[in-house]
């Protein structure tokens, strides 16, 4: 216990301090969001207990089952009580400022306390990792594995935010322990509760957990596949594990408090999916041919090098020829990457990388296994290089989305922009609102050319040019966002010929400021990105060179910014 006490408290003091990154700044209505993407903080979790105990509205988000909304808003309980027993919220309002006297500071702090229950699950999956490795080989395996996790890219990032991502692993690591202590030590009735009761709150937290669990489950129908001599079949055991499932699922989805909402999430998971996201239109699918199964497939590999890094992923692979020869029982638990591929990939036609992220915690498991195989076989000292390799690698890794973090361009941006607009001067942006930097709420922001209607318009570039030339605002504000292709530097709403236009000058304006995405490692070994530009993308600001009739006053010299 005291390894596993030690490897969560250093796995909290890598991940609790950076928690305030991309906090919302929320001086408008328009402000409200956090620049995690998906992120269930600072108020979708409350407006889901308030859809589900007070009063439903008619336009909830049914893009996430709602378990880890339950959390986070448990986690925030405490402070909204402190809210209103000190006066400083009156009643429970739909619209801004939402009955706070403070909303800044209120939304900064509701999505530090949902924040908070991030990084113990992080915690808790680093622990669950040693548990797991240790259970199926050794101490030291344990300790590695856990080591390897701790680290882990995507694990880095979503211990730090409020996504269902690190809920999802975190229960599922619960159900994959009990799973481990079925292969070694056999099937018993109280392994499988603990198994159900992992899976169905995985599950709840994100649909995902399917994916996991699914084939598990059905491996559990062989009974040779894992250890220990039954007499009879089973069937006493496999009916505890079902229906502990059964029971935690329909606790963590709402079932038993809102089987409607759960079953609109379906309906538009499986039937409408234009209800829960509109983003085939920027990320068009890998058509099912036999070309673009192959791409997947090399997507799929790509996304596994980049979750989990090149060299944890070749260690990783000798770990699995290792349990070939030595444990085959083992390789049960790869089935869930052929299951994403086809029950996710496949159907959808699209590799997202964040779908890899659970998977970490049993290719991780393989990697120590084999790195310990080395240095009992051969050569400590060899497995210490390799270690220092895999380990450093991931390590450098984590402190440079850490640092991205720190030096966050949107706040540099932000700063800015304080220093040069004045009160009334407008800033116009491409795509979504959640990318903006903070500002006080004397600079204006909106949508560029005053278009709230814009999503999936692909022929609006000759309208925004003509506003641009003739009535465009002081500041126009370019960065990817959660529209963007791979590599892109804009918005997918910015049409090409619009940011070509800003950049040569044609448009009437000028680059006044470019902030380029920070970074530790050098090129070409660039931290690998994520499903979408969350972290310091590259911002650029253009500042009108000619008078428009748009409110602002004159114009100041600009200052000249970075190319």
């Amino acid at each position: 216990m005291r390894a596993a006490l030690a490897l969560a408290l250093i796995a909290i003091a890598i991940y609790l301090p950076l928690i305030g990154w991309g906090l919302p700044y929320a001086t408008t209505s328009t402000r409200i969001k956090t620049y995690a993407v998906d992120e269930l903080l600072p108020l979708e979790a409350l407006a889901e207990m308030h859809n589900t105990f007070v009063v439903s509205k008619p336009d909830r988000n049914y893009g996430y089952p709602w378990g880890h909304y339950f959390a986070l808003a448990v986690a925030q309980a405490p402070y909204v009580a402190y809210l209103k027993l000190t006066g400083q919220m009156s009643g429970s309002a739909a619209a801004y400022p939402y009955g706070l006297q403070d909303p800044v500071t209120a939304l900064r702090t509701l999505t530090l306390f949902g924040r908070i229950l991030a990084v113990l699950m992080g915690a808790g999956v680093v622990v669950l990792a040693y548990f797991f490795s240790r259970i199926l080989w050794d101490h030291w395996t344990g300790i590695l594995a856990a080591g390897l996790t701790m680290l882990s890219y995507p694990h880095v990032y979503y211990s730090r935010v409020g996504n269902p991502d690190v809920a999802l692993v975190f229960w599922s690591a619960v159900g994959l322990v009990a799973f481990a202590l079925i292969l070694k030590d056999g099937l018993t009735s109280r392994r499988a509760v603990w198994l159900g009761i992992g899976a169905g709150l995985a599950m709840g937290a994100k649909d995902q957990g399917l994916v996991v669990f699914l084939p598990l489950g059905i491996a559990l129908l062989f009974p040779r596949l894992y250890a220990g001599e039954h007499e009879r079949y089973p069937w006493k055991a496999l009916a505890c594990g079902l229906a502990s499932t059964c029971v935690a699922y329909l606790l963590a989805t709402g079932m038993l408090v809102d089987p409607k909402r759960h079953l609109l999430h379906v309906y538009y998971l499986f039937v409408e999916q234009s209800g829960v996201t509109w983003m085939p239109i920027y990320h068009p699918p890998i058509p099912r041919t036999l070309d673009g199964i192959l791409e997947m497939v090399r997507e799929t590999g790509a996304g596994l090098e980049a979750m989990i890094s090149l060299p944890a992923l070749l260690a990783a692979i000798a770990g699995v020829v290792l349990a070939l020869r030595r444990s085959p029982r083992y390789l049960v638990l790869l089935l869930p990457l052929p299951t994403l591929f086809l029950i996710l990939t496949l159907p959808t036609g699209s590799v997202v990388y964040r779908y890899l992220y659970p998977l970490t915690f049993l290719l991780d498991a393989f990697a120590a296994a084999a790195l310990l195989w080395v240095g009992r076989t051969y050569s400590r000292a060899a497995m210490a290089a390799l270690c220092i390799v895999i380990l450093g690698w991931r390590a450098l890794v984590a402190a440079d989305l850490s640092a991205a973090q720190f030096h966050e361009t949107r706040v540099l941006a932000g700063d800015w922009l304080r220093d040069r607009a004045r009160p009334g001067d407008t800033v116009e942006f491409f795509g979504v609102e959640q990318y903006l930097p903070p500002l006080p709420a004397q600079i204006l922001t909106r949508r560029i050319a005053n278009r709230e209607n814009w999503k999936q318009e692909t022929t609006h570039g000759k309208q925004v040019l003509d506003y641009l030339r003739r009535e465009g605002p002081r500041f126009v504000y370019v960065t990817p966002d959660h529209t963007s292709q791979p590599g892109m530097v804009r918005s997918a709403d910015c049409p090409p010929e619009v940011y070509q236009a800003l950049l040569d000058g044609s448009a009437g304006y000028r680059l006044a400021a470019y902030f380029p995405t920070p970074t530790l490692i050098p090129a070409p070994l660039h931290r690998p990105r994520l499903d979408y530009p969350a972290v310091s993308p590259p911002v650029r600001i253009f500042e009108r060179t000619s008078p428009a009739t748009s409110p602002g006053g004159p114009l100041v010299a600009p200052a000249q910014g970075r190319q």
